[in-house]
């Protein structure tokens, strides 16, 4: 990606380029952006693209470059950054010295998590998913082995479900907890439904994002939770 950031900021050379880093299906991809500013030390990011980027992307960050000089934030580059809620890389060019300032408020960091099973998971994200929006703490998890479905193991059945204070139900509701079992014999996936066809989750090898429930998901899909209150 960043060869593809580099010869970006080489097209718009000598003016400033910017760009947009979003996750699609898990994986982080470069969508590169016009710069409607009418100097060459400046960047306005045209909102027409970063519309129609956020149509296809979760937004992960905002990139652009100083031409010869530092990679330091400037206080736009603080402001707008606190505004989106989303981090900024900035890059020093030519030299691709980076920079990444992160957002003071309206910060998402459910979104755009590394992997790492018992940390940064699936279970993990619906975890912290109630946590901070809905405000519930939900159990902790047992030691569960990492792959456990290859292993004779089922740490989604409904019995154990109801532990964790969820209840089977045949519809979807915002913030119900759905159960995906992919190429294994057993589930052995989860998310959160936020609503119009949308979930929340953190599949294995891939960044957390949100994601179309439909076509894809909806196959693998088997099994609806609600939580009781």
């Amino acid at each position: 990606m960043i060869e593809q950031i580099r010869e970006h900021f080489e097209e718009c050379y000598p003016k400033e380029g910017c760009g947009i880093i979003g996750i699609v299906k898990g994986k982080k991809k470069w969508y590169p952006c016009t710069n409607l500013a009418e100097e060459n030390d400046d960047f306005i990011l045209d909102p027409k693209d970063y519309v129609k980027v956020m149509k296809e992307a979760n937004i992960f960050a905002i990139v652009h470059n100083h031409i010869h000089a530092s990679n330091e934030a400037s206080e736009n580059d603080k402001k707008y950054c606190d505004a989106l809620g989303v981090s900024y890389y900035i890059f020093s060019f030519p030299s691709m010295d980076l920079n990444i300032v992160e957002p003071e408020v309206n910060c998402s960091p459910l979104i755009g998590r590394e992997y790492s099973f018992g940390k940064h998971d699936c279970l993990e994200a619906v975890r912290d998913y109630y946590k901070e929006y809905l405000d519930i703490e939900l159990r902790r998890r047992l030691p569960y082995l990492d792959d456990w479905w290859e292993v004779g193991e089922n740490y989604f059945t409904e019995e154990h479900l109801k532990e964790w204070q969820f209840s089977k139900v045949e519809s979807l509701r915002k913030n119900d907890v759905v159960i995906f079992q992919m190429g294994a014999s057993v589930p052995n996936h989860c998310g959160v439904y936020l609503d119009n066809d949308i979930f929340f989750h953190h599949a294995v090898n891939r960044l957390s994002c949100r994601e179309n429930l439909y076509p894809l998901w909806k196959k693998y899909l088997v099994g609806i939770y609600r939580y009781n209150a």
